[in-house]
C-alpha cells in the first residue's frame, strides 16, 4: 500500500539524512561569503560578492524561517560594517549597502512565510495519510484496489488478507478473478459494462480452495492519476473458511 499512499503526495520531502548537516552548512557558507567580502573590497570588486549572500539567506530562512530571518539581518549588519570598514564612509555606499540588506531581509521573510506553507502542508499531508492508513488497517471489511483496466491487484488490506489466507505481496499484480468472482472474467460491472458501482453477492477464494460468499460493493476511484476500482467485501464466513 506504500507506494498508492506516497503518490498522493505532491510536495518534496528534504531527505532526513541532511538535517543534522543544516547548522555546519551555513557555518561554511557565511564564513565563506564573509572571505570573500572582505578578499573583493580589498581588491576592489564591488559588483559580484554580494549576491553570494543569497545562498546562505535563502537557506537559513527556508529552513529556520523566523530565524532564517534573523540569520539575514544579522548577516546584512556583517554585510553593512565590511563595506564601511574597508572602503570607508560614503553616504552613496552606505545607503546602497543599507538597501542591499533590507533586500537580505525581505528575502528571506517570503522564503520563510513560503516554507511555513509548505511544512503546513507536508503536516496536513501525514496526518492524512495516518487517518487514511488506520481507516485502511483496522476497518472490518476486505478491502482491494484493483487497476480498472488490466484488473491487476494493487493493494489489498489485513482483513482481505485474512479473509483468503494470502499475504498482500502474493496477489498484487495478479488478476483480481483469481481471487474474487472467478467465474466472470469479462463481464466486471463496472470497467465491462459501464456501470458506476456494484454491490452484489460474489464469491472469495481462500488459499485452502474453498469458497465462502461475500456482499460486494465497488466503485470506481482515482489515485496518484492512476484508473482503480476499490472493492470492498464484508462476510461473516471469512473466518470459519481460511
Amino acid at each position: 500500500m506504500k507506494p498508492l499512499l506516497n503518490s498522493m503526495e505532491t510536495a518534496v520531502r528534504e531527505p532526513p539524512s541532511i538535517v543534522p548537516f543544516r547548522p555546519a552548512v551555513l557555518a561554511v557558507l557565511s564564513v565563506l561569503v564573509v572571505l570573500t567580502t572582505i578578499y573583493c573590497l580589498t581588491t576592489g570588486i564591488q559588483i559580484v560578492f554580494p549576491h553570494l549572500y543569497y545562498v546562505p539567506i535563502i537557506l537559513a530562512a527556508y529552513w529556520y524561517q523566523r530565524n532564517g530571518v534573523l540569520y539575514a539581518a544579522v548577516m546584512g549588519l556583517i554585510y553593512l560594517s565590511l563595506v564601511t570598514l574597508f572602503i570607508g564612509y560614503n553616504p552613496n555606499n552606505v545607503v546602497a549597502a543599507f538597501t542591499r540588506c533590507v533586500a537580505f531581509v525581505v528575502i528571506a521573510g517570503v522564503v520563510a512565510v513560503l516554507s511555513h506553507k509548505i511544512a503546513e502542508k507536508h503536516a496536513s499531508l501525514e496526518r492524512s495519510e495516518e487517518k487514511f492508513r488506520t481507516i485502511w488497517e483496522n476497518i472490518p471489511a476486505g478491502v482491494m484496489l484493483v487497476d480498472a483496466d488490466t484488473h491487476e491487484i494493487a493493494a489489498v488490506n489485513p482483513e482481505f488478507e485474512q479473509m483468503t489466507g494470502y499475504m498482500e505481496k502474493e496477489m498484487i499484480g495478479r488478476s483480481c478473478h483469481q481471487f474474487v468472482c472467478p467465474a466472470e472474467k469479462g463481464s466486471c460491472p463496472i470497467s465491462d459494462k459501464g456501470m458506476t458501482i456494484d454491490h452484489s453477492e460474489r464469491l472469495v477464494l481462500t488459499r485452502n480452495g474453498k469458497s465462502f460468499p461475500v456482499i460486494k460493493t465497488v466503485r470506481p476511484v482515482t489515485i496518484g492519476g492512476r484508473a482503480l476500482l476499490i472493492e470492498i467485501m464484508c462476510s461473516h464466513e471469512a473466518k470459519e473458511n481460511t
